[in-house]
């Protein structure tokens, strides 16, 4: 076909108020009566899509093969399904369950109920068999296994680190040596030891140090769900960086692509909205400076996702929940916003979806354990989220830039282990496995502020994650690749 019916193209998709994807225009310009298929595909949608994508086309030519068809199945609508998915079951949450007062008593209780847990896990381990209490092993001469929670780091002028770590009895210092190359402890851990003291029992010599960890070879069995997952994250939504264009195109994409079809949940991972006063001289970057009012414009936005989509949502560091982790949900004012297929979660929060574990994490913590770990960095997120998995905790370090609530449970440890680990904050972006266990990283709908640029923070927008619950296969959707492709169509076709 000659450029005069791609031009044709271009005009009939104009006329009719829509974009047409490049590669999308170039396979009807192979096809036989290229006009007839586009006019047969607009009237195939409800609503008209702001951009045909080479997906729409490919189902429109299956819909067209199957016509007088006697085992074809009925054509229906891009975008529809005949059922609604089962609705999550949230299996671990601080929402309703907090007692904490901040007082000398919640701490010990803190403590002792992170030390306990994590003691449990690591007990389980066929290397930490015979691990006994710190005051009996400081007294023996062979190699001991000791379970302790790490109080302080020291390190020599040698590049040796001596741990000073402790139990519910007593505490003792523990020399690694700096050909162990082991300089990713952190504060506040719980961690095994194994190792011998020294001849004047000053300090045990490790040998190895044990994390409660991910066990190997965990098997993942298919499943017979047929829904997917997409996973949003900081949309900040009442900033003027929010990425509304790039919203409106993922929002028509599940709308009217086949790939969306089984798309049946949708997680936000946190920082729906900009909040107000979260950094200085934020009021500066708000397009919406009133709290309620982002909320009223989150609540719009979700809404308009595809109506049978079951949507959960969790509160970040900008939203109006309390700021120490772990953060009960949204309270009943900003939640009545929203409409009743919306689930709200506390942060963080295991849920089952369609008998799948998922954990969601907002990821506060990064800005501790990436400064804390060398070998870390904001551009792989994934890296700093399976060392939360070695460690079986979300925020191990205590004190730093991550406030937590002193509960008698620690909610932030990963007692069970989840078939799939979601967090968000970094405004990065990563998929990646670890020991069975799918990690996925969320990315953002705000593109970079003044702040970020200050910080030398450079976010990587508008992707969306989709993982399937049956065989746990990740994928990704990036809509900032679909904007620029749909600008350079509309300047085509001006």
């Amino acid at each position: 076909m000659g450029s005069s019916v791609h031009e044709e193209i271009l005009k009939l998709a104009a006329s009719r108020g829509v974009l047409i994807d490049p590669d999308a225009c170039r396979k009807l310009e192979d096809r036989e009566d290229p006009l007839l298929r586009l006019e047969q595909l607009l009237h195939s949608f409800n609503e008209p899509p702001l951009v045909i994508t080479p997906d729409m086309l490919a189902w429109e030519l299956r819909q067209t093969e199957n016509v007088g068809s006697a085992e074809a199945e009925p054509v229906r609508t891009v975008g529809h399904i005949s059922s609604t998915p089962p609705p999550p079951r949230v299996v671990k949450d601080v929402t309703g369950n907090s007692t904490s007062r901040g007082n000398v008593k919640d701490f010990a209780k803190y403590f002792t109920d992170r030390f306990h847990s994590l003691k449990r896990i690591l007990l389980r381990r066929g290397d930490m068999a015979g691990a006994m209490p710190i005051s009996r092993a400081v007294a023996l001469t062979r190699t001991v296994q000791v379970i302790g929670i790490v109080n302080s780091i020291h390190t020599t002028k040698n590049g040796h680190r001596i741990l000073e770590i402790e139990d519910e009895e007593d505490r003792c210092r523990v020399l690694v040596m700096s050909e162990k190359g082991e300089d990713s402890v952190l504060k506040d851990e719980v961690i095994g030891v194994r190792g011998r003291m020294n001849r004047d029992k000053s300090m045990l010599v490790a040998d190895a140090l044990i994390r409660p960890d991910i066990p190997y070879n965990r098997p993942v069995e298919k499943t017979d769900s047929t829904s997917r997952v997409a996973v949003l994250s900081d949309t900040h939504v009442g900033s003027k960086t929010f990425l509304r264009e790039e919203w409106d195109l993922m929002i028509e994409w599940l709308k009217s692509s086949p790939d969306a079809r089984d798309i049946n949940y949708i997680l936000i991972s946190g920082d729906l909205a900009d909040g107000i006063g979260v950094y200085p001289d934020q009021e500066e970057d708000l397009e919406i400076d009133d709290v309620y009012a982002q909320y009223e414009r989150v609540a719009s936005y979700i809404s308009q996702l595809p109506d049978w989509m079951r949507v959960i949502v969790m509160p970040g560091n900008h939203d109006a929940v309390r700021p120490a982790e772990p953060q009960p949900t949204f309270q009943q004012e900003l939640q009545k916003m929203f409409d009743s297929r919306v689930t709200f979660v506390g942060n963080p929060a295991t849920v089952e979806l369609e008998g799948r574990k998922v954990l969601a994490y907002h990821g506060r913590s990064f800005d501790d354990i990436i400064s804390s770990i060398p070998s870390l960095s904001w551009e792989r997120p994934v890296e700093a989220m399976k060392e939360m998995l070695k460690r079986r905790h979300l925020a191990p370090v205590y004190g730093e830039r991550t406030p937590l609530a002193p509960e008698k449970k620690d909610y932030m440890v990963i007692d069970e282990i989840p078939d799939v680990f979601i967090t968000g904050h970094v405004h990065s972006y990563g998929l990646d496995d670890y020991r069975g266990v799918r990690l996925i990283s969320g990315s953002t709908w705000q593109s970079q502020t003044s702040y970020q640029k200050m910080r030398n923070i450079s976010p990587i927008p508008a992707k969306m994650p989709v993982f399937d619950l049956s065989t746990l296969n990740l994928s990704v959707v990036n809509f900032s690749e679909f904007y620029n492709r749909q600008k350079h169509s509309a300047t085509r076709v001006l």
